[in-house]
């Protein structure tokens, strides 16, 4: 049987179309998935529109890596009923990292003195995504999803992980004053599951030209919205316990510097290649904590998914736009054009 796919033919901008491929044998190790939707995310944009810094890409490349749908054969067992997504990191199993469930630093044991994007990430980077109406995938990166959570959820799912996999890493989250800098998509999805927590004192920092996604942040329930860092201090200010940085912006952790009370934790999850120097004296009178966070965990995948089935957080309105599948370079377009919120492609 044939089916179709969307492929990136190499890292020149745009240069992708629509593919026909045979679906494979199945080994015992595999099930095959009939995509009902999948999410564009930033780095789908990227090697789209041609981006550096993903040299590390194998092409041909079928795209997408925030994939939902049903399992409709497998090599070896039965065909499990409930619908799926996929995890998209295919980690050694043996490493410290493994071991511990941080499978998102999988390296395959290789020690990198350069942190490039883990070996472990595969599906829509290394290996074949799910921008296509059929992908094949390992079992064991099958995640199933309860039936309250909608196809458009579930296919923005992953992206909800990255957030999450950030927020866990401040203590008692769910009660400090945050600062989210940045409102895409990941930004919007750390927004959505504060808010969902019950946080009442979460805040969000864009510029001038993000004014429909800040107010997007409001309607999540985002208490107050900037878009300039100037504005925020005020007489009463008394500084927010975390940032949480989705810009990427290199002026971010010296702004951020001012604007932490004494030991407050700065979390960078947006990705920049630019060097930036921070004054060694705050970060020490101040015991400011700097983290980088990156990627998902299985655990942390899996806790999202529970909070998608939960009516609290409020991860619906993330999705600013559904296409079907013959269109969906039109849906790269319009995520090129800071869509306010998450494209998802139907199948």
């Amino acid at each position: 049987m044939q089916y179709e796919a969307l492929v990136k033919n190499t890292p020149a901008p745009k240069d992708i179309k629509f593919e026909t491929y045979e679906i494979p044998a199945l080994q015992p190790h595999q099930s095959l998935l009939k995509v009902n939707a999948v999410g564009i995310c930033g780095s789908d944009l990227h090697m789209y529109d041609g981006h550096g810094g993903y040299d590390w890409v194998s092409y041909p490349l079928v795209l997408g890596h925030e994939v939902t749908g049903s399992v409709v054969a497998v090599g070896e067992g039965e065909v499990p009923q409930q619908r799926m997504v996929i995890n998209p990191y295919k980690s050694c199993g043996n490493c410290e990292f493994c071991l511990s469930g941080e499978s998102n630093r999988c390296d395959f044991d290789d020690y990198k003195y350069i942190k490039t994007p883990t070996e472990a990430l595969r599906y829509g980077f290394r290996e074949a995504g799910g921008m296509a109406e059929y992908m094949v995938v390992d079992k064991k990166n099958l995640i199933p999803i309860q039936d309250t959570v909608t196809d458009e959820v579930a296919a923005i799912s992953e992206a909800l992980a990255v957030s999450f996999t950030a927020v866990v890493k401040i203590e008692n989250f769910e009660k400090k004053s945050i600062l989210i800098v940045g409102p895409g998509p990941i930004g919007l999805g750390v927004a959505a599951i504060l808010v969902g927590a019950g946080n009442e004192r979460v805040m969000m920092l864009g510029t001038a030209v993000d004014e429909n996604r800040l107010q997007l942040a409001k309607e999540i329930g985002v208490s107050k919205t900037y878009q300039n860092a100037v504005d925020i201090p005020h007489e009463q200010f008394k500084g927010f316990d975390a940032i949480i940085d989705c810009s990427g912006h290199p002026s971010i952790p010296n702004a951020a510097l001012r604007l932490l009370k004494r030991g407050g934790e700065l979390i960078l999850v947006g990705i920049n290649p630019t060097s930036f120097s921070v004054p060694m004296d705050q970060i020490v009178r101040g015991e400011i904590s700097i983290k980088g966070s990156y990627g998902i965990t299985q655990a942390n995948y899996e806790a999202v998914l529970l909070l998608a089935a939960d009516a609290r957080y409020p991860f619906q309105k993330l999705i600013a736009q559904t296409v079907p599948f013959k269109d969906c370079l039109q849906g790269f377009e319009n995520a090129l054009n800071k869509a306010t919120g998450k494209v998802v492609i139907k199948m």
